[in-house]
């Protein structure tokens, strides 16, 4: 198509793309990643080499909007503060941590912003079932490696050798959404931890279950440590059920796990007054109503939207989002 094509949205998008490139420091291969395209996509909306359909724009446009949703995220939040100390801990520990958690607590906000703000932090969001195999080539991708032979020995050489290229900077991969992942990379997942031990920080993400499922994998058990006391994030520990171990059970066991607790009460009064909300009878309602970050997040951008005042919304106001 003639490059007079191309339409305005997709204009107004490049020029996005632009912008977020000179500020974030992003390479198109990581923008790419963002979107759910290809680097060739990316590279031929940024040099206008060819108009794309509107509808896929709008796609591409929203997950960008999703990306960066970190500068809403309230900061003052308890469950925020902890899981910011434990990836900057994985990082500059260099071993490997499982963050899980409820849904809609803030894991993928807080993960893309930390991996946006720190040098040589490659986010990594599983949102199908890979091979090794196309698993390794993601990596290859996010981390910015050419490769020539795509075999998964190559590949797993390939990101070995910019490992050690850039331990200097405390590498860390953050894989979310972990609990999409298969066995059969679960599996294999021990020789990407063990050929690069101590150089690279792995901190995997995901929902409350993925420990229990690795627990069976491994034939173990969670155990939290004891406390008395209401936790942002529980500590817990895999124990062995039985004698002998299996394929699983070493990479498992060297995981540090850490339980996120959910929002309370006082979470989300939070929550409103950091947004503006100071009416006591819409902060009851909202406390009633949510239970996470995400539909307290989604509802308040739908209000804003409306062009209501959060800082005088009335309860009838408030009842209709």
């Amino acid at each position: 198509m003639k490059q007079n094509e191309i339409s305005q949205l997709q204009q107004k998008f490049r020029e996005r793309l632009l912008t977020i490139q000179k500020n974030k420091k992003l390479k198109n291969n990581e923008i790419a990643a963002i979107t759910g395209r290809s680097e060739s996509t990316i590279s031929e909306i940024i040099n206008n080499k060819r108009a794309f359909a509107d509808a896929l724009i709008y796609s591409m446009m929203s997950r960008l909007t999703d990306y960066m949703q970190e500068s809403n995220l309230v900061t003052s939040l308890r469950q925020y503060t902890v899981m910011m100390q434990i990836v900057e801990r994985c990082k500059d520990m260099s071993d490997m941590r499982l963050v899980v958690g409820n849904t809609g607590i803030g894991k993928t906000v807080v993960m893309r912003k930390f991996a946006s703000e720190n040098k040589a932090v490659y986010y990594f969001k599983i949102d199908r079932q890979y091979t090794w195999n196309k698993f390794l080539l993601e990596i290859c991708r996010i981390m910015g490696i050419e490769v020539e032979r795509r075999t998964s020995n190559h590949l797993l050489d390939a990101i070995i050798r910019k490992v050690e290229q850039s331990c200097g900077n405390k590498p860390l991969l953050i894989i979310d959404e972990a609990e999409i992942l298969t066995r059969a990379v679960w599996k294999q997942m021990k020789n990407l931890y063990t050929a690069t031990e101590g150089l690279l920080g792995i901190c995997i993400v995901g929902i409350t279950n993925i420990k229990n499922l690795l627990a069976r994998m491994a034939g173990l058990e969670v155990v939290r440590y004891n406390t008395n006391q209401q936790q942002t994030a529980y500590m817990e520990y895999l124990k062995p059920v039985r004698e002998e171990n299996n394929i699983y059970t070493t990479f498992v066991r060297r995981l540090k796990l850490f339980h996120i607790s959910t929002p309370t009460r006082e979470d989300i009064e939070e929550f409103c007054r950091t947004k503006g909300i100071t009416n006591p009878q819409v902060i009851e309602i909202a406390c009633q109503r949510w239970w996470n970050y995400e539909m307290a997040d989604t509802a308040i951008r739908a209000i804003q939207a409306s062009g209501i005042n959060l800082s005088t919304i009335t309860p009838e106001e408030f009842s209709l989002f």
